[in-house]
C-alpha cells in the first residue's frame, strides 16, 4: 500500500511540476500592460468577459465597469469572449490603440456555445427539429467529478432509462468522433459533448444499427488562442453496501437436520457435534465466514489522476489527455492484498490547416488495462462453501511434535499454518490466495482516426467534402502463474484438541511457468465520405444538404464471419428566418444478413420545427422567452432481430451417427436446422414523435417534452404455429412478430438567484410502456397468450401462500412439480382442471420500469458549490432467485431461511419448509419470489470549494479547487437490502473521495 501511495504522489507531483514550469516559462517574457473596456452594442459595460492573451497563456476577466488589464508581449494575439456575445479576435497588435471593445449579442440558441453535434454534422440548438438532448461535460465536472460516460447519462437525460436504454426500447448505437465505437475506455474528462438522438429523424443517417437511438460522443479538441493545462486527481475508498449473511456451522447443522427430517430422512448431525461446532476449537470444529474481517478489509481504495494539455493557433491546435486510474482490492490475505486494477490512458487529438481549403485531423488513443489478483473466483466460492466443511488453515502449534508431513512440507503460510482441505476439496479460495499463484488480465485498446475536410467554396459557395477513417483494435488475454499446492486433513485426538496425524492431498509445485489463455480480440474499420452544402441566402433562407456513404467492418475472435455494415445517407434541410424548419433524412441501407435480392432498402424520415415565440401574436406574452414545437416521424429498416448470418439459407447440422453390420460400419447423421426463405427482409420501426422546447420567465425556466409512439414490425422468428409439428426442423425464419411502444418524456431546469445563492434545480421523467401486437404462439388457454401484454412481461405461477397441513394439500389441485408437503408453496389453478402445471402460468409482473426519473440540485454560495443527483424507478418487478434465496439440497444456508415454515411458525413464515432434496415445486418463477422494485437512489453528492483567483495566481494557476464527493450513497426502497446485495460476485459499493483540480 505504501508503494501505491508513493506512485500516486510521484504522478501528481510530476504533472503539477510540468504544468507549472511550462506556464512559468511562458510568462517570463517581457510584457506590455494593456487596459481596455468591454461593452455591448448599447454601450453598457460587460462584467465577467474572459480575455485570452498570447494564445491563451494569459487569462483575465473584466470587472463591474467592463474594464480589464492584461500583460502580454507586443504583437501577441488577444481574444475577448463573453456568454451571449460573439467573440472578437485581435492579432498582430490590432488592439494597440483601442480603448474600448464592443461585442455583438448573439441570437438566443444561436450563439457560439449553442452548437449541437448531430449525425455527421453540427447545427445550432435553435435549428434542431428532432428529439435530441445534450450534455456538456466541461459544465458538469465543475461541480461533479464523475468520470464514466454511462454514470454521467443516468438521471440527466429525458427519455433515457438508466444509462443505456432509450425510451425503454433498447440499447443505443454509440458513435465516437463520427464512427461506431466502444465507450467503456473513454473518460468523461476527454469528452467535449454527449448528444442523445432519440427519434428516427435525428438518428436515420446511421442506418440499420440506429433503430434504438444513438449516443454521439465527441471528444475534446484544442481551441485556437485557448492554451490550457489542467491537472486533476482524487483519492477515495469504496465500502461494501451489503455483504451476504450466512448461518454459522451450528445453525446450519441444526437446520439441515430439520430439512432431512422434513424429507423423511434421519438426522445427519448429533447434538454433541452441533454443540462442539458452536463452542469448540475453531480449527477442529470450523465455523468459517468468508465475508468476515479474517478475509476482507472494511473498504478498498481507489485513485485517479489526469492531465490535459490543449491550445494552438489558426494553423494547428492540439489536445492531449494523460490519465491513471487505480482500483484496490477488498481481499485482505495472500495475493489478494496486492490485487487490483491499473488503467493508463493517453489521447492525442491534432487539427491542422493544410492550406486555404484543406484541413485535417489526426486522433490517436491508447488504453492499457491491467487487472491482477489470486487465481480462482473468491466470491463464487465464498457464496457456496459451507462453514463447517474444513478449516482453511491448520496451525503448527496444534500438530504433535515430530509429524513427518509437517517436517517435510514445502509450503506453508507465514511459517505458522498448513493449508486445510479434504479429498473432496483439494482447492479453496483461501488456499488459492496464499499459494495458488497469480492471475493477471491484460487489455489493450488502440484507436486511430483521420478526418479530412475540403472547403469547396471557391467552386460552389457553401460546398464542402469530408472524409473520416477509423481503425480500432482491442485485445485481451490472461497470463497466469499457477502453483500446485497440497492441502491437509487433520486427524484429531479423541480427548484433546491436538492433531495426531495428517492426510496430505495434492502436490506442492512451483514451476514458475506462465500460462497465456483466453485470448480475445476485436478489430474494426470504419469510413464515411460526405458531400455537404450549407448556405444562407439573404440572411433568412438557410439551405442544407448532405450525401454520404458509410461503411464499417468488425472482426471478433469468437466469430468466423465479419460483421459488415454499409449505407448511403441523404439529408435535406431548410429553415426560414430561424422560424420554420424542415428536415428530410433518409438512408439506403445494405446488409449481407439478408438474401441477395433483399439486402437493400430505403428508410425515409421527416422532421418539422416551428418557433412559435417568433410569431407576432406571441410578442405580448412576456413570460415566454422561447417556444418551439417539433414533429418528426419515419420508417427505419433495422437488423436488430436478424441475429446470425444465413437465416435466409438452407442450414444443416450433424447429429450423432448410426451403425450397421454389428457395429462394423457407421455413418454420421445430417439434419435440417432450418429451411431457406429468399424473401426474408428487414424488420421496420415506424415512429411518430411530437415535442416542444421552451424557455420562460426571463430565462429562469427551461422545459422540454416529447410524446412518442413506435411500432416495430416484421421481427424475425421461426413461426412454428404456421406449420405442422412434423415440419419443425424445416421451419424457415420469417418476418413475423410485432411490438408497439409509446410514452412521454419531460425535462425541466430552474435557474434562480436568491440573493448570494444561485439555485439550479433539474428534473426529468420518462413514462414508457409497450404492447405485444403479434407473436408466434399457441396455447390451450386464452390467459396464456403474450399478445396484448407488455413486451417486458414476466410469466410464472401465482402463489397463494404455503400449504398449512395435509388437509390443505388434499383439498387443493394437484401440483405437477413433485410431491408436496405442508410448508411448500401452493399455486392458483388458473384453468380449473385440477392440475397445476405450465398451463397455469400467466403474466405476473414486468422487469422494466414504465416510469423512471432523475433529480439534480446545485447550490452555489460565494466560493462553495453543493451538488446532489439522484434517480429512481417505479413499476418494475424483480426476482429473488439466486442461490441466496432458492435453497434446497445441500446448499449453503443464508439468513433467509431463519423465517422458514414449521408447524410452529406456519402463521408467520416467509420461507417455505426446508428440504435436503431437490425441490422443484418451490423454486420456480412465481409471485412468491417476485417483489415490486420501486426505488430512489442518491447517486452523487459533492461539495466544492473554489480558491480565490488572487490566491491561485500566486501559485501560477488560473484556478484551483478542492472537493469532497460521495457516490451511490443511499437507496430508498422497501427492498433495499435485496438490491444492495451481490451474491457470487464482488459487492456493490458506496464510495467517498477527496480531490483537487487546477488549471495553469
Amino acid at each position: 500500500m505504501k508503494k501505491s501511495y508513493l506512485k500516486i504522489l510521484i504522478f501528481l507531483s510530476l504533472a503539477i511540476l510540468f504544468a507549472s514550469k511550462t506556464v512559468f516559462a511562458q510568462q517570463t517574457q517581457k510584457n506590455n500592460s494593456i487596459t481596455i473596456i468591454v461593452k455591448d452594442e448599447k454601450g453598457d459595460p460587460i462584467q465577467g468577459a474572459k480575455i485570452f492573451g498570447k494564445e491563451g497563456t494569459v487569462v483575465t476577466k473584466t470587472d463591474a465597469s467592463g474594464m480589464f488589464t492584461i500583460s502580454i508581449p507586443e504583437g501577441a494575439d488577444l481574444l475577448v469572449e463573453s456568454d451571449g456575445f460573439e467573440s472578437r479576435l485581435f492579432t498582430d497588435g490590432e488592439y494597440k490603440n483601442i480603448k474600448e471593445i464592443r461585442l455583438k449579442a448573439t441570437k438566443f440558441n444561436y450563439g457560439e456555445k449553442d452548437n449541437v453535434n448531430i449525425a455527421f454534422g453540427k447545427i445550432k440548438k435553435g435549428n434542431v427539429v428532432g428529439a435530441v438532448s445534450t450534455i456538456n461535460p466541461d459544465e458538469i465536472v465543475k461541480y461533479d467529478n464523475i468520470q464514466g460516460i454511462p454514470e454521467a447519462l443516468t438521471g440527466r437525460i429525458p427519455g433515457l432509462l438508466g444509462s443505456s436504454n432509450i425510451r425503454g426500447i433498447g440499447g443505443p448505437l454509440y458513435i465516437v468522433d463520427g464512427l461506431p465505437r466502444d465507450i467503456s475506455t473513454i473518460n468523461l474528462s476527454e469528452v467535449d459533448q454527449i448528444t442523445v438522438l432519440k427519434d428516427v429523424n435525428s438518428s436515420m443517417l446511421y442506418g440499420t444499427s440506429a433503430a434504438d437511438g444513438v449516443v454521439i460522443v465527441t471528444t475534446k479538441r484544442g481551441q485556437a488562442h485557448h492554451r490550457q493545462v489542467n491537472v486533476s486527481g482524487y483519492y477515495g475508498i469504496s465500502v461494501p453496501k451489503e455483504l451476504p449473511k450466512y448461518l454459522s456451522s451450528a445453525d446450519y447443522m441444526t437446520l439441515y437436520n430439520e430439512a432431512r427430517l422434513n424429507d423423511g430422512l434421519t438426522a445427519l448431525y448429533d447434538l454433541t457435534s452441533i454443540s462442539n461446532y458452536s463452542n469448540g476449537n475453531k480449527y477442529r470444529y470450523p465455523n468459517v465466514d468468508y465475508y468476515s474481517s479474517d478475509y476482507l478489509k472494511s473498504y478498498k481504495p481507489f485513485f485517479k489522476a489526469y492531465t490535459e494539455l490543449s491550445g494552438g493557433n489558426d494553423v494547428a491546435t492540439y489536445y492531449t489527455n494523460l490519465g491513471w486510474d487505480k482500483q484496490g482490492s477488498l481481499l485482505n490475505f495472500g495475493e489478494g492484498k496486492n490485487a487490483g486494477e491499473d488503467v493508463f490512458n493517453i489521447r492525442g487529438n491534432v487539427d491542422l490547416k493544410i492550406n486555404d481549403f484543406i484541413k485535417t485531423s489526426i486522433d490517436a488513443v491508447a488504453v492499457f488495462d491491467n487487472t491482477k489478483g489470486p487465481v480462482g473466483n473468491y466470491w463464487s466460492s465464498a457464496s457456496t462453501l459451507k462453514p463447517n466443511l474444513f478449516s482453511p488453515l491448520i496451525p503448527f502449534d496444534l500438530i504433535e511434535h515430530g509429524n513427518k508431513l509437517l517436517a517435510s512440507r514445502k509450503n506453508d503460510v507465514d511459517g505458522m499454518y498448513l493449508l486445510g482441505g479434504t479429498s473432496s476439496y483439494l482447492t479453496n479460495p483461501v488456499a488459492n490466495g496464499f499459494s495458488g499463484g497469480k492471475a493477471e488480465n491484460d487489455q489493450r485498446t488502440y484507436s486511430f482516426t483521420n478526418r479530412i475536410d475540403f472547403d469547396l467554396n471557391k467552386f460552389v459557395t457553401g460546398l464542402a467534402f469530408h472524409t473520416n477513417f477509423s481503425f480500432d483494435f482491442y485485445t485481451s488475454y490472461d497470463q497466469n502463474i499457477s502453483y500446485g499446492y497440497s492441502v491437509y486433513q487433520p486427524t484429531w485426538d479423541a480427548t484433546m484438541d491436538s492433531i495426531v496425524s495428517l492426510t496430505k492431498y495434492g502436490t506442492d509445485t512451483r514451476t514458475g511457468t506462465q500460462y497465456l489463455a483466453n485470448a480475445d480480440f476485436s478489430r474494426t474499420f470504419g469510413f464515411y465520405g460526405m458531400l455537404e452544402y450549407n448556405r444562407i441566402f439573404n440572411g433568412v433562407h438557410h439551405v442544407y444538404g448532405s450525401l454520404l456513404g458509410l461503411a464499417s467492418r468488425n472482426k471478433k475472435e469468437v466469430y468466423f464471419q465479419c460483421e459488415k455494415k454499409a449505407n448511403l445517407g441523404l439529408r435535406l434541410a431548410y429553415a426560414y428566418n430561424d422560424k420554420y424548419m424542415i428536415d428530410f433524412s433518409s438512408a439506403y441501407v445494405n446488409s449481407d444478413k439478408l438474401p441477395p435480392k433483399k439486402r437493400t432498402a430505403f428508410s425515409p424520415s421527416l422532421g418539422l420545427g416551428w418557433v412559435v415565440s417568433a410569431e407576432d401574436f406571441m410578442s405580448s406574452l412576456s413570460a415566454v422567452n422561447y417556444l418551439k414545437l417539433r414533429l418528426s416521424g419515419g420508417i427505419q429498416n433495422t437488423t436488430n432481430s436478424l441475429g446470425d448470418f444465413y437465416y435466409y439459407d438452407d442450414i444443416f447440422r450433424n447429429s450423432g451417427s448410426y451403425s450397421w453390420v454389428d457395429g462394423t460400419y457407421s455413418q454420421g447423421e445430417t439434419f435440417a436446422n432450418h429451411s431457406a426463405n429468399r424473401n426474408l427482409g428487414y424488420p421496420q420501426k415506424k415512429e411518430l414523435d411530437f415535442g416542444f422546447d421552451g424557455t420562460f420567465f426571463n430565462h429562469c425556466l427551461d422545459v422540454t417534452a416529447d410524446i412518442f409512439t413506435s411500432v416495430i414490425s416484421g421481427q424475425v422468428t421461426r413461426p412454428s404455429t404456421l406449420y405442422s409439428s412434423f415440419f419443425s426442423d424445416y421451419i424457415p425464419y420469417e418476418n413475423f412478430n410485432e411490438n408497439a411502444y409509446r410514452g412521454a418524456e419531460f425535462g425541466i431546469t430552474l435557474n434562480q438567484n436568491l440573493g448570494l445563492v444561485n439555485l439550479v434545480l433539474g428534473a426529468n421523467a420518462l413514462y414508457a410502456t409497450s404492447e405485444v401486437k403479434k407473436v408466434d404462439e399457441i396455447y390451450n388457454n386464452s390467459y396464456q397468450y403474450h399478445k396484448g401484454h407488455v413486451v417486458d412481461a414476466d410469466y410464472g405461477l401465482v402463489a397463494e401462500g404455503l400449504f398449512q397441513d395435509n388437509a390443505d394439500i388434499a383439498n387443493h389441485a394437484v401440483q405437477a412439480f413433485g410431491k408436496v408437503q405442508p410448508g411448500d408453496i401452493k399455486y392458483v389453478d388458473q384453468n380449473h382442471d385440477g392440475i397445476i402445471d405450465s398451463n397455469d402460468q400467466i403474466a405476473i409482473g414486468r422487469w422494466q420500469a414504465p416510469f423512471s426519473y432523475g433529480l439534480n440540485l446545485k447550490l452555489n454560495y460565494k466560493h462553495f458549490t453543493l451538488f446532489a443527483e439522484g434517480n429512481g424507478r417505479v413499476g418494475a418487478d424483480s426476482y429473488r432467485s439466486s442461490n441466496y434465496y432458492w435453497i434446497d439440497g445441500d446448499d449453503k444456508y443464508s439468513e433467509t431461511v431463519l423465517n422458514r415454515w414449521t408447524p410452529d411458525t406456519k402463521a408467520t413464515a416467509t420461507f417455505p419448509r426446508l428440504s435436503a432434496l431437490s425441490n422443484s415445486n418451490n423454486f420456480r418463477a412465481s409471485t412468491y419470489w417476485l417483489y415490486r422494485d420501486n426505488y430512489f437512489t442518491v447517486s452523487r453528492i459533492q461539495l466544492t470549494y473554489d480558491v480565490q483567483n488572487e490566491v491561485a495566481k500566486i501559485l501560477h494557476m488560473k484556478n484551483l479547487s478542492f472537493y469532497m464527493a460521495g457516490s451511490d450513497l443511499w437507496t430508498i426502497s422497501k427492498y433495499r437490502k435485496i438490491k444492495d446485495l451481490s451474491v457470487g460476485s464482488e459487492p456493490y459499493y458506496r464510495s467517498f473521495s477527496i480531490g483537487i483540480k487546477t488549471m495553469f
